[in-house]
């Protein structure tokens, strides 16, 4: 590969300005963990990752696109992916725009290479089946073309979830991410902020370029025949005691008992007091009626 995935994963703080260090903290940590696991230093680790993605290649193992705005329950998804044979989630994976500059410059295998080294990084290392599991990525491009253009085999699914619960979420139930993206602004202010994003979000989208259209209700109201559906469009072999397994395990009573007993959460479901926020409910629909008519929320 003439553009060094080397140079990037080694070096990310070079590529991402400094209003973006989540990223680079985010590529940091998840090397850290892939090289214990490898238990060989960084530079052997990335060589095993790239030696990994070129027979990976041969395979035509896929990559998963789970696109939403955020606050839509891709984590929870991704965590039941996770946990069914043959699928490793990676989360949201981004790219600075140096690098998506420069792959195209490469031809569609390496590119294809390239992304598939960042993604076996982020969804935990090389694992016993890592040379046909499909990887996903949940990251938050209504574009994601910019991305899953250089994926050779890949599946794109539109997550959505009520527009007005999207911004509610995201405006009070993301406290630590409000401290590093917009700690001066009040409620009001940061409300604004993202429901503008949000309305950019389906403004930019182009729904055609989509291989299905999913909604989180549809997966809290029935999440066996929904998950079951997802699986079978990605070509997961998986039986339903398997898909029950993983519902059960990311539920809500089960993540709280995994923190009570001092463990992880599979995903970053929200444990905390939830409060009404009327206020801002009853101007969110209507200003945001016009997308809550499109989808089908405006009941």
């Amino acid at each position: 590969m003439s553009l060094s995935v080397k140079d990037y994963i080694l070096n990310a703080d070079r590529f991402w300005p400094s209003t973006h260090k989540r990223n680079v903290v985010k590529i940091m940590r998840a090397f850290d963990a892939c090289s214990i696991k490898s238990l060989s230093d960084k530079n052997g680790c990335l060589d095993e990752l790239i030696a990994v993605a070129k027979i990976r290649e041969r395979f035509n193992a896929k990559h998963l696109y789970l696109i939403n705005t955020g606050s839509s329950g891709s984590h929870w998804i991704e965590a039941m992916l996770g946990l069914l044979p043959g699928f490793y989630n990676g989360g949201e994976i981004y790219l600075p725009p140096k690098i998506r500059s420069s792959l195209k410059t490469l031809n569609k295998k390496s590119a294809n290479e390239f992304l598939d080294v960042i993604y076996l990084l982020h969804s935990g290392g090389i694992h016993k089946d890592a040379l046909t599991a499909t990887l996903s990525n949940s990251a938050h491009l209504a574009n994601h073309q910019l991305l899953s253009e250089y994926s050779a085999n890949k599946n794109t699914v539109l997550l959505l979830r009520n527009p007005v619960d999207v911004v509610i979420s995201r405006t009070f139930r993301k406290d630590e991410y409000k401290k590093d993206v917009a700690p001066s602004l009040d409620d009001k202010e940061y409300l604004e902020r993202n429901c503008v994003y949000v309305e950019n979000f389906f403004a930019n989208i182009d729904e055609s370029s989509f291989d299905a259209i999913v909604k989180y209700e549809d997966f809290v109201g029935a999440p066996l025949s929904n998950l079951k559906k997802l699986a079978e469009l990605i070509g997961l072999e998986v039986n339903e005691d398997q898909l029950q397994y993983a519902i059960d395990r990311t539920s809500m009573k089960s993540e709280l008992q995994a923190v009570e007993k001092g463990g992880n959460a599979l995903t970053n479901i929200y444990l905390g007091d939830k409060e009404s926020h009327d206020w801002a409910k009853d101007y969110l629909r209507k200003r945001l009626e016009k997308l809550l008519v499109k989808y089908n929320y405006s009941k």
